[in-house]
């Protein structure tokens, strides 16, 4: 993990087993300040809007590390079986031994064989996935994978050396790897190019130096098994405990990339805080942080469909943590069946399933309908026909594994538990610690246990389950303290520090807000790429008889790490997001408020204006007072609230308003027109360069590169939906007015009127003005660029999901950073002051007279005739005038005799300038936004 520094800094451009009855009892209903009497406003049509769509099918779906290593293996075994002579590998299909990987290597470097390059590939693969394995934990795995990992790296040994075979273009194992091997790369049902590229590692990666302690050019000959020897089915089938401590690592290396962003907010917050920069600052760091949980819980998301689609019977945190914990149980289990069971038959998988869901009756009250605590050893016993030997034998474990489970993740109303702890411990002579089962995993083991986590929400589904859809979920006050001291949360430092604020704030504040709140009232557009966590807590809350998941286990171990990281300035995030949000909504009030006032202007009846105006306001819901501050206010329910509102709201939502009645594209223009003649410098207008900055690559507006003089008319006739010919002709009438020339025969208005007929406005797309945008809602990422990673960080980090999230990460907030200046304006005031800029400019140039007269004679839309005007005149002027600043009106009378100010140009400029210097940037900026400057640390991702 590596941090960089960047000078920015602030811009003076725009500043201002169960707990038994009790815990199930914990909840009471209330109907009194119900959340969803304070809904504000009319619930707006979602689905009516329409959202730009990804460019990229299947944009956030890769090849996890569990396909890519199995099939590795898979490829690397059936190559060795396929090329080397039959009496070699001693049988056929998977039920060969393992020790014929030893012969056929032999048997290759006697006769030279040549190896294809992809097969060298996917056991470097499966090398590095299986040691990684080995590395972390448990000594190292089982005997059998130690084993199979000393033949992989024997096998490499040998064939490293010897020649590489020709590569054809039909060779079917060579696409299959290279799609499987590289990191990122397409889902194998999609036809388009690889969008990871990027990911990729410049240069053949057998021409790189590897790793010699990974990859070693001499290793000793593993001795063969004599007894029961390892068959490739066998190694194949019980893959399930090394892909169980995968999936954990990388939980736990995505939880790291989380916490980091929190570390970096706090140092940011204290920096500004001593710089004297507006609190409204961190705003930035909080969107980071919420974009790095939301790829990690995203990440997590797949992960966990994947490990289900590779071992069916992982269908649970409990059933995943007994393949970890207790594996000589599960040998056990098997032999008492075996001996006193009449179906002797069982697989592994089934005892698996039987001990997770022992275990997980502890993590359950008492009184939950689906507590199988009763149930659960005659049943296993009754499938099969065990006898009442082996029944009183699986009891035992059964009460074995309860206690084994609570002494790992006890919790205050655990009777007795520290009892045993201290009984365990005399009699074995051992510590017997707590929340140990992880302890190698800081970010989700050991005090950030994230089973611990697990338990407490499964205890809370039994909470959710007694209390009535309908009524508002409250803890008994009586009961407070029962899970622990209720803190406040700068004290804290470890997970089950939290038990009681999770317990009696957080959990029932959340489900609340997803019965009654705004989670409960809509489903929101890009929720899974927006707010995965609510997405997470809604299926929670809707469904509590169902097992807890690790990705809704991974959202809410971020948002508890989220408080423990910041600490001491939690109060600082809370008061500041809580501001900052609430801000957002004055302005957009009040600006709706002053746009009433406006009688030349119809903003108001406008459609787009309506419609997305109702759309971002309902947002306001997400910030019900009902709730508690922390509940709403924590840095991750907070950054993903105030994500929401930048991203759907600001950003896709604005991006119809701020352009509604084309104020956006005639500013614009005249901005660009004032700036290339030399009129007025950029950056003189502030809070215009801004959005000028912001829209530059904006095809709607530009239609790809930005207009040179002589190309200003055409090409804002074609923004404005002409067509080519068309705006040409309006361009040449414009150079012939500004040269002399007189008015086309059918007049002023005729001829704009009737080619600007049947025409339609491009809308501007979100994608085109936001990088992040794309990468966060479209979930396009085939541009990435690894600016952080070195080349043997790429190496050893290829093809895992923390290298896919990390250079993800980067990436997007590279470019957040880069457009933090445009996410910092509030699009709806900024539409309602270049709306009324454009009014106001008729005015100053004389030009309501002839619109009315305009408006009445065509019946059309008087916005259509300022746009000619403008066009024709204005922008004419800025583009064939041989001196624009001192160019009039000519062989215009009606013009000439209406305006205020014969020279236009001097005029509009004069306007322009003034009149964004009286609208005050508190006005029109929601957040402080950063630039160049100080040493505001930025986390990267490595």
């Amino acid at each position: 993990m590596g941090k960089r520094s960047k000078g920015r800094k602030a811009s003076n451009k725009g500043k201002r087993g169960g707990v038994g009855e009790r815990s199930a009892k914990n909840a009471s209903s209330s109907s009194s300040s119900h959340p969803s009497t304070c809904i504000k406003g009319k619930v707006p049509d979602f689905g009516s809007s329409s959202f730009s769509t990804s460019r990229i099918p299947n944009g956030g779906n890769y090849p996890t590390l569990y396909a890519r290593y199995k099939s590795a293996t898979r490829r690397f075994l059936d190559y060795m079986r396929t090329n080397v002579p039959n009496e070699i590998v001693g049988g056929d299909g998977e039920n060969v031994h393992v020790n014929f990987l030893l012969a056929a290597a032999d048997w290759m470097h006697i006769h030279n064989h040549a190896v294809d390059p992809a097969v060298l590939r996917d056991l470097k693969l499966c090398i590095r996935t299986r040691r990684r394995v080995a590395d972390s934990m448990f000594d190292g795995g089982d005997g059998g994978h130690r084993y199979f990992l000393e033949v992989c790296v024997f096998c490499w040994t040998v064939m490293r050396l010897l020649p590489v075979a020709e590569i054809t273009s039909t060779s079917t194992t060579t696409e299959q790897a290279s799609r499987e091997e590289g990191a990122g790369e397409e889902d194998n049902n999609m036809h388009n190019a690889n969008r990871f590229s990027a990911f990729d590692v410049d240069g053949e990666e057998e021409e790189e130096e590897e790793d010699t302690d990974m990859f070693p050019t001499m290793a000793p000959r593993p001795q063969p098994a004599a007894a029961n020897p390892v068959t490739v089915a066998d190694l194949l089938n019980s893959d399930d405990r090394s892909d169980v401590i995968l999936f954990l690592l990388t939980l736990d290396d995505l939880m790291g990339f989380v916490a980091g962003q929190y570390r970096v907010l706090v140092q940011n917050v204290t920096r500004h805080k001593r710089q004297g920069i507006p609190d409204s600052a961190l705003i930035e760091n909080l969107l980071d942080a919420t974009i790095a949980a939301n790829f990690a819980l995203q990440s997590v998301q797949q992960l966990e469909m994947e490990l289900r689609a590779q071992h069916e019977h992982l269908t649970t945190p409990c059933r995943l943590l007994a393949t970890l914990i207790l594996p000589e149980i599960t040998a056990h289990v098997d032999a008492i069946v075996r001996q006193h069971g009449s179906k002797s038959c069982i697989k592994r998988s089934e005892i698996i399933a039987f001990l997770g869901d022992c275990m997980q009756c502890s993590f359950h009250n008492q009184s939950d309908s689906w507590n199988r605590n009763d149930s659960i050893v005659s049943d296993f016993v009754a499938q099969y026909e065990v006898n009442t030997t082996g029944s009183a034998e699986l009891e035992q474990i059964f009460q074995g594994v309860l206690r084994i489970t609570v002494l790992e993740i006890s919790i205050k109303p655990d009777v007795g538990v520290e009892k045993m702890r201290q009984e365990m411990g005399r009699k074995t002579g051992i510590p017997n610690s707590s929340h140990s089962w992880l302890s190698r995993m800081k970010n989700i083991g050991g005090d950030r246990s994230i089973h611990h986590t697990v338990r407490i929400l499964q205890l809370f589904a039994g909470v959710i389950d007694s209390c009535a859809p309908d009524k508002k979920l409250l803890m008994d006050p009586r009961r407070r303290g029962m899970f622990g001291n209720p803190n406040l949360p700068g004290r804290m430092t470890k997970i089950r520090d939290m038990d009681e604020i999770l317990m009696s704030k957080l959990l029932p504040d959340w489900t609340n807000m997803c019965r009654h709140g705004i989670m409960g009232k809509i489903k929101l557009p890009r929720d899974s790429e927006l707010c995965p966590f609510f997405v997470q807590l809604k299926s929670y809350v809707d469904n509590p008889g169902k097992p807890v998941t690790w990705s809704l286990a991974f959202g809410v171990h971020a948002a508890l790490t989220s408080v423990l990281e910041v600490n001491h300035v939690l109060p600082e995030i809370v008061g500041t997001s809580k501001s900052v949000f609430d801000n957002y909504f004055v302005q957009a009030t009040n600006a709706a408020q002053l746009s009433l006032n406006e009688k030349s202007s119809n903003i108001n009846s406008s459609a787009v204006w309506k419609h997305n105006l109702s759309m971002i306001s309902f947002l306001e819901n997400f910030g019900l007072p009902v709730f508690d501050d922390l509940s709403l206010w924590n840095p991750l329910c907070a950054g993903t609230s105030i994500s929401v509102l930048n991203f759907f709201g600001n950003i896709e939502g604005g991006c119809a308003i701020i352009d509604c009645q084309a104020q956006l594209r005639i500013v614009m223009y005249l901005y660009h027109g004032l700036i290339i003649n030399g009129i007025i410098g950029e950056g003189d207008i502030p809070l215009l360069q801004i959005l000028y900055n912001g829209f530059k690559k904006c095809k709607a507006l530009w239609q790809g590169s930005l207009p040179k003089r002589g190309e200003l008319v055409k090409m804002f006739w074609i923004s404005f939906g002409m067509g080519l010919s068309d705006s040409k002709q309006m361009s040449e009438n414009a150079r012939l007015l500004a040269r002399g020339g007189r008015l086309p025969s059918d007049g002023l208005f005729a001829q704009g009127v009737r080619l600007c007929r049947g025409r339609r406005m491009q809308p501007i797309e979100p994608a085109e003005i936001s990088t992040s945008f794309r990468r966060v809602c479209e979930r396009d990422f085939h541009d990435v660029v690894d600016k952080y990673h070195t080349p043997e960080q790429k190496k050893n980090s290829r093809g895992t999901e923390q290298y896919t999230v990390a250079v993800r990460t980067n990436d997007t907030l590279d470019h957040l950073e880069d457009e933090i200046q445009l996410h910092a304006i509030n699009f709806i005031p900024a539409a309602y002051h270049l709306e009324q800029c454009v009014c106001s400019i008729s005015r100053v140039l004389g030009w309501e007279g002839l619109l009315k007269s305009f408006k009445r004679d065509n019946n059309t839309d008087m916005r259509q005739g300022v746009a000619i005007l403008f066009a024709q005149h204005l922008l004419g002027a800025l583009d064939f005038a041989a001196n624009p600043l001192n160019h009039t009106f000519q062989n215009v009378p009606g013009l000439i005799a209406l305006s205020p100010s014969p020279k236009i140009v001097t005029g509009a400029a004069h306007f322009l300038q003034s009149y964004f210097e009286r609208v005050p940037p508190q006005n029109m900026l929601w957040f402080q936004a950063l630039d160049s400057g100080d040493d505001t640390k930025v986390e990267v991702i490595r």
